[in-house]
């Protein structure tokens, strides 16, 4: 199936570990995590960041994506990430999920939601993504 098993914990980048990614599920095109959201993240407003929320979402995207190959260390490459902010974040925990809408042989498309542990939506995202070299 995939080169993602829940139990390797250095399967993730230094930059999830960054967001406080935790993975709690994972299933071909679709994972979930959380993410733990600290007051270095904060912007002038006192909100989290819209960067780092960015980036939580690339990182759903991607890591659903992955968990979809047939084959082991398919290189892959952001082409294009929207992002909608639509709630409030603030310093604490969120819940995200990530799923592969579309898979071809040399690009993908997915989508991703962040959520606070109440269910309120944060921030969403879509994005596409070159496969292979």
């Amino acid at each position: 199936m995939t080169d993602t098993p829940l139990d390797d914990e250095n399967w993730e980048s230094a930059a999830a570990h960054t967001l406080g990614k935790e993975l709690i599920s994972l299933e071909p095109g679709h994972v979930k995590a959380s993410y733990y959201a600290g007051e270095n993240f904060l912007n002038r407003g006192g909100r989290i960041y819209g960067g780092f929320l960015a980036a939580m979402l690339d990182g759903l995207c991607g890591h659903a994506v992955r968990s979809s190959n047939r084959e082991t260390n398919v290189p892959q490459v952001t082409l294009e990430l929207k992002t909608s902010f639509v709630g409030r974040a603030d310093v604490g925990a969120l819940v995200g999920e990530g799923w592969v809408r579309h898979r071809g042989k040399s690009i993908a498309f997915a989508e991703a939601e962040l959520r606070t542990p109440q269910g309120v939506l944060v921030a969403k995202a879509s994005a596409t993504f070159k496969l292979g070299r």
